[in-house]
């Protein structure tokens, strides 16, 4: 419940809160939620490194105290309150010393109102934990302290463990809170509390997080095969349980186990190996158990690694990223001489490319999916554009109708003011709009098309052509390309290589699709041509552009100039060659 102090100020309150802290040993604090400004007292920072009793950014402030392990539970824990979704506060975790030595703290708190334009205060006590080998008030289970201790315990009497540690938590809790309450979520924790109790028997000692996760360990030699029967006999005991209640919730619970044997590795380590599990059993669906593996928990680690030397690179100015680029053929005049030595290079596809000294280049296949699960594919987004509009308008001076094709990434136009990147960018580099084409994945936009086909004709009022990349993959829904009035269909090299290798079935789907493409006056460039051979046998489809490794491999700018790049008066010499020798 909520309270309300009607006639006191927050000066007032904080005067309270002095006289409190004369007259115990513990610390009372005020957080105001709404100005993020922090009170406590004094007491406390003589043990921890706190700046003064009195400070704001209180939440950055206070992370920086809060040992790391717990940062993100109250991070979790405060954007609650903040949002107005939680009214208390009572948690058990560790605050570090001014020695870096973690400290257990018990620390509890209720929202109140001042009479300052009704602006919400924690108000609240924080205690250090002298005896912290108690239950769980909700669960009744041992708590975090309790498994922390009974593992060192083992430890430390032989250097090494053996067993598992298996965590497991509720599906989708967050959003029980959200639909029933936070008393209809204590109370699935509960049940699933009971039904973890039963299904270990003597199998393995269950203990409750400071998160709400549930943590059964086993240090007598105990294999993954039990975990799994735990896990099989927690399944049966919840359904009991939902069919007992009506099925007023259903809810379902996700685990993690990592098995070890004369393992000397310390709790923290095992405790993340099993947390990875319980992660990966909820990307995989949920409601299932996942045992640890060493060689994907690896590739885990790697991409951990790769998320800060790209954020490193990205605060560096973006060293190490660098643009290649991929000639875009003439499918109607491959060749600028009579030869066949020369190709009618119109444009190019800008390819993003990263290296680091520890990793070397790496595939786009991996880096590419890094910078769109982190957010940072905007940041870099921004990059691309002002970097290929400005190879652009620069090699333009030399072939005035050259074209640069940029891709556009899902997550840029989702969650960024891309249409505020792009007029940025051709501001920046004077690039004439119509030698900027925007390329676009189909199969990301399909809950999306109203928003799309917005953006597109933003686009084109700017003067620029949108292609649709990658056609014949993911929903290669038809009617997309209606209502969007794209510039080209790229039609994926995966498919194109069907009908070249003989399939009969996909020749005509791309004789098809090309065919209603011109119908909607769309052009058509087909991806992944990689010999004299594969232009032969698609030429009969009549497409408008090529593009793939016969014409040439993606090249760094020097390169592509060298290689690629024909001056306009290159290209007029080749043409009246040509027809010189025709006649």
């Amino acid at each position: 419940m909520q309270m309300d102090i009607k006639n006191i100020s927050y000066d007032q309150l904080e005067i309270f809160a002095e006289v409190l802290n004369q007259c115990t040993e513990n610390f009372v604090f005020i957080f105001d939620v709404k100005n993020d400004k922090y009170y406590i007292s004094e007491l406390a920072l003589k043990i921890f490194d706190l700046p003064a009793k009195r400070f704001d950014n209180a939440l950055e402030t206070l992370n920086k105290v809060v040992h790391q392990d717990d940062r993100e539970m109250i991070k979790k824990e405060f954007g609650l309150i903040k949002m107005g979704k939680k009214d208390s506060h009572n948690l058990e975790y560790r605050w570090v010393n001014k020695h870096g030595k973690p400290i257990w703290i018990s620390c509890r708190g209720k929202i109140m109102y001042t009479e300052e334009n009704k602006n919400p205060v924690l108000l609240g006590c924080i205690a250090i934990i002298e005896d912290v080998d108690k239950e769980d008030l909700l669960t009744s289970l041992p708590t975090e302290s309790q498994l922390r201790k009974d593992f060192s315990a083992v430890w430390k009497r032989q250097q090494k463990v053996s067993g598992y540690i298996f965590r497991i938590d509720v599906d989708n809790l967050g959003h029980i809170n959200e639909q029933y309450g936070t008393h209809t979520g204590d109370f699935v924790l509960s049940l699933v509390s009971d039904c973890v109790k039963r299904s270990c028997e003597d199998l393995a000692v269950p203990y409750k997080m400071n998160s709400d996760e549930i943590v059964c360990m086993n240090l007598s030699g105990g294999t993954a095969l039990d975990a799994n029967r735990i896990y099989q006999n927690l399944k049966r005991n919840i359904a009991e349980v939902e069919q007992k209640i009506d099925y007023d919730v259903v809810f379902t619970v996700s685990a993690g186990v990592v098995a070890f044997f004369n393992d000397s590795s310390q709790l923290e380590e095992l405790l993340r190996k099993a947390h990875y599990s319980l992660t990966t059993a909820k990307h995989n669906g949920k409601n299932n158990l996942i045992l640890f593996n060493a060689s994907d928990y690896s590739k885990h680690l790697r991409s951990l690694d790769l998320q800060e030397k790209i954020r490193e690179s990205i605060k560096n100015n973006f060293y190490g990223f660098e643009l290649y680029y991929q000639p875009v053929v003439n499918a109607k005049e491959i060749y600028l001489d009579s030869d066949n030595m020369v190709f009618n290079v119109i444009g190019a596809e800008a390819l993003l490319r990263w290296s680091c000294s520890e990793y070397g280049q790496l595939s786009p296949d991996e880096f590419i999916p890094i910078l769109e699960e982190t957010g940072l594919i905007i940041p870099v987004g921004r990059w691309i554009l002002l970097t290929a509009f400005n190879q652009c308008k620069e090699w333009n001076k030399v072939q005035k109708g050259f074209r640069m094709s940029v891709n556009l990434s899902y997550i840029q136009v989702k969650k960024s003011d891309i249409l505020a990147d792009v007029q940025m960018s051709l501001h920046k580099s004077g690039v004439n709009p119509e030698n900027i084409t925007l390329e676009l994945t189909e199969s990301g936009y399909m809950d999306s098309s109203i928003e799309l086909q917005n953006l597109v004709a933003s686009f084109r009022k700017l003067g620029l052509k949108v292609d649709i990349d990658d056609f014949g993959t993911g929903y290669s829904n038809l009617r997309y390309l209606q209502y969007l009035q794209a510039s080209t269909l790229k039609l994926d090299y995966s498919f194109v290589h069907k009908a070249t290798g003989g399939d009969e079935g996909d020749g005509k789907v791309i004789k098809h699709i090309t065919q209603m493409a011109h119908e909607l006056n769309m052009a058509v460039c087909m991806e992944g041509i990689e010999s004299s051979e594969d232009i032969a046998k698609l030429a009969q489809y009549e497409p408008d552009k090529f593009q793939g490794y016969f014409f040439g491999r993606p090249l760094t700018a020097v390169q592509f100039r060298e290689h690629s790049l024909r001056p306009d008066s290159q290209a007029e010499f080749y043409r009246i060659k040509k027809h010189n020798k025709k006649q």
